[in-house]
Parts: C-alpha cells; sequence; structure tokens
C-alpha cells in the first residue's frame, strides 16, 4: 500500500478491529432474521396462537407493562381472586430483564403492540443463539463454526419448538454460565444462573443447575460451589418471594387436588410430562416427539458425531456428550431410568414436574458439540446418504401401506431430501464452500421445527385466540364507568383468557398456575361471601344467578349483569368480631341470616381495643395495585376492614403510624382505627423482596469487582515487565 494511506489506515484501524469482532454476530443475528421471516418480515403469521399463551401470558405481560408505563413495578395484581401475589408466583417474569425491554417498548393507545412482542420473541432466540456462539469462540472455534452453533441452539429442539417466554428465559443464558465455568470465572456464571432464576418459571433453573453440578462434580467443585453462591444472591429478589409465597400457596400440578410447600409431586405427573422412548426419533425428525422436541436434524447430529469421534480427548467434548446424553434419559422418565433416581433422592427436583423439558440441555450440549464437530473437516456424507434414502424408503412404504401413511409427516421428506443434498456436497464441494453450505442445511431444516404450525391470520383453519380477546373493549369500558372499585364474576367457558389483568378490571377469579391458600379456602361465590368480597357483576352471555339484572349487552354476545344481592363497599367500619375456628365454619357462620357480617367481624384472635358505638363512615380514596389509600370517621375505636385479599407483604399505617394488620374473614385485610377522622394506606411489598434486592447487587457487584481487580493486576504486571 502507498504510503500516503498508511495514516488513513491507522485512523480507521479500531471501527476495522470492531467491524471484525462484530462480523460474527451480525451475521448470526441476520441469519436469525432469515428463520424468523414468519414474525419479522411479514404482518400475516404471529406464534401468540397458543391456549397458555393467550389465556394467560399476555394477560401477565399486559397488565405489567401498563404498570411500568405508570411508574410502578407490578408485585402485586388485584385484577386475579381478589388480588394475588404477581412476583411471588414466578411465571410472570416480574424481574426478567428481558421482560423490562418489552414493558419499556411505546404502547399503541395502551396495549401492547403486537409487532414489539414478534421481536421481543425474536430478540429471545437470538440471545441465545449468542450466547452459544460466544461459548464455541471461547472454544477456540471458527466463527463459522460459532455461528453454526448458535442457529442450532435458538432454531433446534427445545427453542425450536417451546413458546413459552418463561420457561425460554430460563435457559438462554445457560451457555455463558458454561462458557465462564469452563474458564474458571465462577463469579459470572453464577451471575448468568442467577439471570435464568430471575426468568420467573423453575422447572429450566433446575436443570441448569443440576447441569451446573454435574460439571463442577467433574471439573470444578470450588468453582461450582462460588457459581451457586453468586447465582443465589443474584436471583435472591424472585428466591425469597417466591419461596414465602410457595409456603402459603396451593399449586395444580396435574393431581386430582392442588398440592401445597409440603406436599411432594407425585411420580405419576413427571409420568405424564415425560417424552417417551420413541420421542428419540425426534432427534432427527421433527414432531415425533410426545411433549418437548429433541429436534437436532441430521446435519448438526452429524456434525455432534463427528466431534466425539475425532476430538474426543478434549474435555470439553467429554462434557456436553455427558450432559446431552444424561439430559436425554431425564427427559426420558421412568423409561431412561437417570430421573426416578434423582426424584428419589433429591429434595425438591420433584418440583420439576415435565422431565421432558430437559430436552433443553440436550439441545445446549448437541450444538456445542456441532460447532465444534464442523471445525474438525467432517466426512459425513455415508451417514446422510443412509437417512435421507430411509427417509425415501418409509414414505414409499408409506404409500404402499395407505394404512400407515396418516402416520408420516410430509415435512420429513423436506428433512430427508436436505440429508442427500448435504452428502452429495461433502463429494462435490470444494471444503470452503461446504460450510456455508451447511449453515444453509441447518436454516432449511429449523423451517420445519421453528414454529412450523405459526398460524396465518387470513387462514380460517388456523388456531389464533387472539382475536377473540379484542372483542370485549365494550364491556370493559361500561364496567369502568361504574363508580368503582368494581369487581366481577366471568364465565370463563365463553371467557377463556384473564379477562381481569387483561382489560383491568378486578375479579374474583382467573386462569392461573397456584393461589394463596387464604383464597382457597374460602368459597367466595356462595350468595352472601359474594356480597362481601364486593362482587356485584357477572359478565357472560348468560346470568349466573337468577333474578339477574341485565345491565349492558355487548357487540359480541357478552354482557353485563347486575347481581340480585347488592355487594358490600369496598371497605367499611365494624364494632364488633366473632371468633372462628376454621374456613368451614366461617362458611357456615357467613351464610347465617342472624349475623350481619357488615357489623360483626369474623377473625381467628380477639382483637383487643374495639369499642361499641353507632357505626362511622369509610370510603376508598385511591386504589392502585400496590398501595390502597383509604378516608374512615370513626365515632370509636373500630375495625376498618377492606374487601380485599389479605398476604404477608401488606403492610398498614394510620395517619403516617405504622399499625398492626389485622386478618378479617379468614382472607380480608382489616386495622383498628381510633375515634376520629382518619387516613389509612396501606402498601405493598412481598415478603423477602427488599432484602432480596440488597443481596442480589452484592451478588451483581462480585463478578465486577472481581474482574475489575484481575485487569488492574494486569496492568501491574504489564508495567513490572516493561520497566523490567
Amino acid at each position: 500500500m502507498p504510503p500516503r494511506f498508511r495514516p488513513l489506515t491507522g485512523a480507521f484501524q479500531p471501527l476495522l478491529v470492531l467491524a471484525n469482532r462484530c462480523g460474527g454476530p451480525l451475521l448470526l443475528a441476520g441469519l436469525m432474521i432469515l428463520a424468523f421471516w414468519r414474525i419479522l418480515l411479514t404482518d400475516q403469521y404471529t406464534w401468540l396462537n397458543g391456549e397458555d399463551l393467550s389465556n394467560q401470558v399476555m394477560p401477565w405481560l399486559q397488565f405489567q407493562a401498563l404498570e411500568w408505563h405508570a411508574g410502578r413495578i407490578p408485585l402485586w395484581s388485584p385484577y386475579e381472586w381478589g388480588g394475588q401475589n404477581l412476583l411471588g408466583q414466578g411465571q410472570p417474569g416480574v424481574l426478567n430483564p428481558l421482560n423490562w425491554l418489552l414493558f419499556a417498548a411505546p404502547l399503541r393507545r395502551g396495549w401492547l403492540r403486537e409487532g414489539v412482542l414478534h421481536w421481543w420473541f425474536f430478540l429471545i432466540h437470538y440471545i441465545a443463539a449468542l450466547n452459544l456462539y460466544w461459548l464455541a469462540r471461547s472454544l477456540n472455534l471458527s466463527r463459522t463454526a460459532a455461528v453454526f452453533g448458535g442457529l442450532c441452539f435458538g432454531l433446534l429442539g427445545f427453542l425450536g419448538s417451546n413458546d413459552w417466554p418463561q420457561m425460554m428465559c430460563g435457559v438462554i443464558w445457560a451457555p455463558l454460565v458454561f462458557r465462564f465455568l469452563l474458564k474458571g470465572q465462577a463469579a459470572w456464571a453464577g451471575f448468568f444462573l442467577g439471570l435464568c432464576w430471575l426468568s420467573g418459571h423453575h422447572q429450566l433453573p433446575i436443570f441448569v443447575s443440576l447441569s451446573v453440578a454435574a460439571a463442577a462434580i467433574a471439573f470444578r467443585i470450588y468453582g461450582g460451589i462460588w457459581t451457586f453462591i453468586v447465582a443465589g444472591l443474584v436471583a435472591a429478589p424472585q428466591l425469597l418471594p417466591g419461596l414465602a409465597y410457595g409456603r402459603l400457596a396451593r399449586r395444580w400440578v396435574g393431581m386430582e387436588e392442588a398440592v401445597g410447600w409440603q406436599d411432594k409431586v407425585a411420580y405419576f405427573v413427571h409420568e405424564q410430562y415425560s417424552n417417551v422412548a420413541t420421542s428419540l426419533f425426534s432427534i432427527l425428525l421433527p414432531g415425533a416427539e410426545r411433549h418437548t422436541s429433541f429436534y437436532l436434524g441430521a446435519t448438526a447430529l452429524a456434525l455432534a458425531a463427528w466431534a466425539m469421534y475425532k476430538d474426543w480427548a478434549r474435555r470439553e467434548v467429554k462434557l456436553f456428550t455427558g450432559l446431552g446424553i444424561a439430559a436425554l434419559l431425564y427427559a426420558l422418565g421412568r423409561n431412561g431410568g437417570l430421573e426416578p433416581l434423582l426424584y428419589s433422592l433429591l429434595p425438591m427436583i420433584e418440583k420439576a414436574r415435565s422431565p421432558s423439558m430437559a430436552g433443553a440441555i440436550f439441545s445446549m450440549s448437541f450444538a456445542a458439540l456441532a460447532a465444534i464437530g464442523l471445525d474438525q473437516r467432517p466426512r459425513m456424507e455415508r451417514f446422510h446418504w443412509a437417512f435421507g434414502g430411509g427417509i425415501f424408503l418409509l414414505f414409499t412404504l408409506g404409500k404402499l401401506l395407505p394404512a400407515n401413511q396418516s402416520q408420516l409427516e410430509e415435512r420429513w421428506l423436506a428433512v430427508a431430501f436436505v440429508s442427500l443434498l448435504i452428502g452429495f456436497a461433502y463429494r462435490g464441494v470444494a471444503s470452503r464452500h461446504l460450510n456455508a453450505l451447511l449453515i444453509c442445511a441447518v436454516l432449511i431444516e429449523s423451517a420445519n421445527m421453528t414454529y412450523f404450525n405459526m398460524g396465518n391470520r387470513f387462514d380460517k383453519n388456523a388456531h389464533n385466540l387472539m382475536p377473540a380477546m379484542g372483542r370485549h373493549s365494550d364491556v370493559r369500558d361500561f364496567l369502568l364507568q361504574l363508580p368503582q372499585p368494581v369487581r366481577v364474576t366471568v364465565d370463563d367457558k365463553a371467557i377463556r383468557y384473564n379477562f381481569g389483568d387483561w382489560q383491568g378490571v378486578e375479579v374474583m377469579g382467573g386462569y392461573l398456575a397456584s393461589l394463596s391458600a387464604n383464597t382457597m379456602e374460602v368459597d367466595w361465590f356462595a350468595p352472601r361471601t359474594q356480597s362481601l368480597a364486593g362482587i356485584g357483576y357477572h359478565v357472560g352471555p348468560t346470568p349466573r344467578v337468577e333474578g339477574s339484572k341485565l345491565l349492558f349487552q355487548g357487540e359480541h354476545g357478552i354482557s353485563v349483569w347486575a347481581y340480585p344481592t347488592p355487594a358490600f363497599p369496598r371497605t367499611w367500619l365494624s364494632n364488633a368480631t366473632m371468633p372462628y375456628r376454621n374456613p368451614a365454619e366461617l362458611g357456615t357462620l357467613l351464610q347465617t341470616d342472624t349475623i350481619d357480617p357488615r357489623q360483626v367481624a369474623f377473625v381467628r384472635q380477639p382483637v383487643p381495643g374495639l369499642e361499641s358505638c353507632p357505626p362511622g363512615e369509610a370510603a376508598v380514596l385511591l386504589h392502585n395495585p400496590g398501595q390502597v389509600i383509604l378516608r374512615a370517621h370513626a365515632n370509636c375505636a373500630s375495625l376498618l376492614v377492606l374487601a380485599d385479599i389479605d398476604d404477608p407483604g401488606w403492610s398498614v399505617s394510620v395517619d403516617g403510624k405504622s399499625a398492626d394488620k389485622i386478618s378479617a374473614f379468614h382472607a380480608l385485610r382489616a386495622a383498628l382505627v381510633p375515634k376520629g377522622s382518619h387516613t389509612v394506606e396501606w402498601r405493598y411489598s412481598p415478603q423477602g423482596f427488599r432484602p432480596g434486592l440488597a443481596l442480589s447487587l452484592i451478588g451483581c457487584a462480585i463478578p465486577v469487582g472481581l474482574t475489575l481487580r484481575r485487569g488492574r493486576q494486569r496492568r501491574r504486571e504489564a508495567r513490572s515487565s516493561s520497566l523490567a
């Protein structure tokens, strides 16, 4: 190069270095966008077409987005079952940083944008792929091999077939956990394991933690201990409230009755959510699984096998092979033998009731092996010919035997055709072009897996529940025009989604995986108990009880009915109490006509200091999800009852001074107020949340501090060597 251009080259040197470093991630991003063309490059498809996504996940996300835009952390939802601990439930992912990105996006007339949801969904997969890319690069693999491994992890197997964000976010950080664990940086490994636990759901973090424990036992025992310590600190604001809530809640797990914290999930539930031995075919054939897919495809599986054959002496190959095979055995439940053993020996493992989801660890492990295999000059043409030819033979027999033809999926033909092409490519394509063809093969194979069944909005036969969720805004608008606060019941057969969180209306009901025990132990739908809870209206096509009055008829067959028995106001003053021994006795007392719950509050323990006088007046001044302000004028010392569900995280103050909280009617909140006019404020902070935040800051500071110290040490060593 002529000398006059050297200064220009030097000026652009940092940009060239940056471009060189970002080339792999940018290529990976472009390929991932191409793989998700359905939802990113058109407006015809959506991933939001599953029952759980529409009925449960989307309402959670919508409520949280509104709370973030209102400047509040959504710790409590008043819109389901009279109010429930949102953070403690875990699955809403309140503290998941990736959810915060979604909530920070601009809303459209108060609603989450479908396009933003699609890009957020893509981002989850891209982060997973990018993390596998960085894991591969830390193993000194080429950029092409790292991109290939990232595509395998982000598009195939677990992430290519699962559509629950709270599940996916529990595993996408796993590659970085192992990246830093293998490099001996346990603090950073713990940080990313903590991010797995902040996803909300516990199943995938349990499987990732089991894998870390196995790796630590095999390679770095002390590093593994440090990893778990830092992970516990980072995830403390989710773990501590979750543990506190778990002890006070009942969870539906597939057994006849909801179970408590001390109850073990029966093994027959694990059997129902395990894969079977024939699910192993799904490693090569998409859709052959019973539950979670193992799909890796012929291209990636062949490369993973090549890595095991050519580079077995490498410790990473042994580690990921062991983790992948162990994950397969675990996901097969009793058919694999490993899961029943761990179920019997390890405490708390039974809480992860879906063994098949351990397939996520198989997906990650064999994606890493496939990346290693790509750099080992693979020669796997015979495998591809045998696989592709075998599938074509299978379809030929299927044509001859019509009874079996319906058991064959046409997309298997596409997978087999690609496999045959790759087999010929090994023979006829130069090695420098082969890697590009292998990447193309994975993209084509993933097209038969990555949300293959995404519904097109113009297809009348496509399963899409989102339009139905937009048909009840007229009902919501009518309810919000009534004197607030309003609480309703909903016909869950006509409206299957969580109407309360989605529409911003308080509902005594909802579609949840768990519920606080005090809520479950009261029959809120008995006539007088219903009035006590402030339930004045029913939403549905028909009235829930005879004698209800039609108030509003919606455009899509959903109406609002007023119950014949008027609802109590949300708050009132009571000057007498009556003890009860258990919820059953409380239910009997509440239905006794001679006792007026407005005059007599039912409590488990006597309330000292109450005085007898005519009842005073009380009103709601502010009713936000985590804050309620009441105004009370008491003629003497009285009990101020608030008909909202109680939880240990609620605290109360009277005229700015802390007061004792009293549980009334087994599940409602109350406080003692003296004679006169008072302002009573209720505030919510889940048990363990504030100390958890402090611990999380410490956990985040540990890897950052160690990195800074390591950097200073390197600079001192560099200066010492230069002086020497």
